[in-house]
């Protein structure tokens, strides 16, 4: 009997411009935010009742806050090339160049059970974003702000960043209390602004 043997295909990226990523980035943001104030554009035009309020507060803004969050967010597969890192998103392949970081910050996520995800969101001098997310982006991000800046410049990097690549000391605790706390105040003001505006509509 003949033995099959399946041979995984090597994931073969599609080099991606800066300029066409950050295109398509901003309609992926324009679509977030038009669902975020969607219960408010729904409010303009005329009275709502609170029922039809309710139900865009809890879908479409949290489908858009989602949707916002998810943009930069890589999925696998990724493949590097030399400084480039390419990888999937949202709104389709990024190359982000690990020579020319600017800037990285850490994002966080909750869901009902606590944290569900952290995103090292990480921006180059092309004005390419993408959030690393998995253990090997990690260390070759960290690889990468260990080694001496080509364009003189250090890369600005969050405390929190810092701490959770295992390069500064200490914990999250105060991050992750800062963006929880900060979550719920934000999601309190955006749901209450809605439902008062829909009763002064009455």
């Amino acid at each position: 009997m003949a033995t099959r043997i399946r041979v995984r295909a090597a994931y073969a990226p599609t080099w991606t411009s800066p300029a066409a990523a950050r295109r398509r980035m901003r309609r992926g943001v324009a679509v977030a935010l038009a669902l975020v104030v969607s219960p408010y554009a729904a409010l303009a035009v005329g009275p709502v009742p609170g029922g039809v309020a309710i139900a865009l507060v809890l879908t479409a803004g949290p489908g858009g806050l989602l949707l916002l969050g998810e943009l930069h967010t890589e999925r696998p597969p990724r493949s590097r090339s030399g400084p480039l890192l390419t990888a999937r998103t949202t709104t389709g392949e990024r190359t982000l160049d690990l020579d020319r970081i600017e800037r990285v910050r850490l994002l966080t996520y909750f869901s009902r059970s606590g944290v569900s995800e952290r995103v090292l969101l990480v921006r180059d001098t092309e004005g390419t974003w993408l959030g690393l997310t998995g253990a090997a982006s990690r260390r070759t991000l960290r690889r990468a702000l260990e080694r001496p800046s080509r364009r003189g410049a250090r890369p600005r990097v969050s405390r929190a960043a810092r701490v959770h690549l295992g390069m500064a000391p200490g914990r999250l605790a105060v991050h992750t209390g800062t963006v929880w706390l900060a979550t719920v105040f934000g999601v309190c003001c955006y749901a209450g602004a809605v439902l008062a505006l829909a009763d002064g509509r009455r």
